[in-house]
């Protein structure tokens, strides 16, 4: 019997350096290196009323995405393709990556059309995720793009993870990528059943270029401790984690007090203080992209091309 079909936000994924209970827990594990693609998190179900049944699109944290997210998924080359996999496989529900033609949210990588990338499957039966191996092959039978595979490693000490953390860094700056995902799927028996994030037996964490290596708490005169500026990227993400969300309105005062609270729960996620630009200019510049994109997409009588 499957899973109730209902909203289920994609894991939170966090840092290497502050995941829990330490790094150390993806040591001796098959480590899957997968890309981290610079869009939306979508993700994908067939809802099943009785003899009928409707799709679901969810945004990271909606169970409804924002019209302009559902739009951007609706019109890619992939949704049918994942609509077919879902038909013949109810008990999937797909995460995908949202990217829109163009320069990517946080300006590393450019896109050169609309499009789903595949690089998760949840099964509703089992309530397990896929291994990346399963999710390449149903994404091979199903013609659906997936997050490339960079390396597949394992390691015995920290030392050696390490080492591929730098030549993974090294590997995404030479090709313009936003970083990787580090994934397992083994749970150790010394953490199994303390940490509830584990308990779908998927385990993550994530290398990007713009983060630093964990600093050292810095004491000031007052005590408190101090934090690097959260990087650009993030503050872009959260913008566009906000707009798959509820959607931007382009009414500054509507929006920016909800594009703060966003960038600041990112920055207390991840240790960081204020970026060094005003939120007002991130902001700018994110609805300049948007406008950039959705005259894209329309052709010059204002009709879908």
């Amino acid at each position: 019997m499957l899973m109730e079909d209902k909203f289920k936000p994609y894991p939170h994924i966090p840092i290497l350096e502050s995941m829990k209970p330490t790094k150390r827990v993806l040591l001796g594990q098959r480590l899957f290196w997968t890309h981290k693609k610079d869009g939306s998190n979508v993700a994908i179900q067939r809802v099943i009323n009785g003899p009928e049944s409707t799709t679901l699109v969810s945004s990271r944290n909606q169970a409804q995405a924002a019209s302009d997210i559902t739009a951007l998924v609706y019109r890619t080359e992939e949704y049918p393709k994942i609509i077919q996999l879902l038909t013949d496989n109810p008990e999937f529900l797909c995460y995908v990556e949202a990217v829109h033609k163009g320069v990517s949210v946080t300006r590393i990588e450019t896109y050169e059309r609309d499009q789903l990338f595949l690089f998760d499957i949840f099964n509703k039966k089992s309530g397990k995720y896929l291994p990346y191996v399963l999710v390449h092959q149903m994404a091979f039978h199903y013609k659906i793009p997936v997050v490339s595979l960079w390396a597949e490693t394992r390691h015995i000490t920290e030392a050696s993870l390490e080492e591929t953390v730098d030549k993974c860094l090294e590997y995404c700056k030479e090709n313009n990528l936003e970083g990787m995902v580090i994934k397992a799927y083994e749970i150790p028996d010394k953490i199994a059943g303390y940490y509830k994030e584990y308990s779908e037996g998927l385990i993550m964490a994530k290398v990007k270029q713009d983060i630093p290596k964990r600093p050292k708490l810095v004491k000031k005169e007052d005590g408190k401790a101090q934090y690097p500026p959260c990087p650009e990227s993030e503050v872009f993400s959260a913008i566009a984690k906000l707009d798959a969300d509820v959607g931007l309105t382009n009414d500054v005062g509507h929006d920016m007090p909800l594009v703060a609270t966003y960038v600041k729960t990112e920055m207390e996620k991840h240790l960081y203080s204020s970026p060094i630009r005003k939120l007002f200019n991130f902001y700018q510049d994110y609805m300049a992209d948007k406008r950039e994109q959705e005259n894209t997409v329309e052709g010059t009588d204002g009709s879908l091309e």
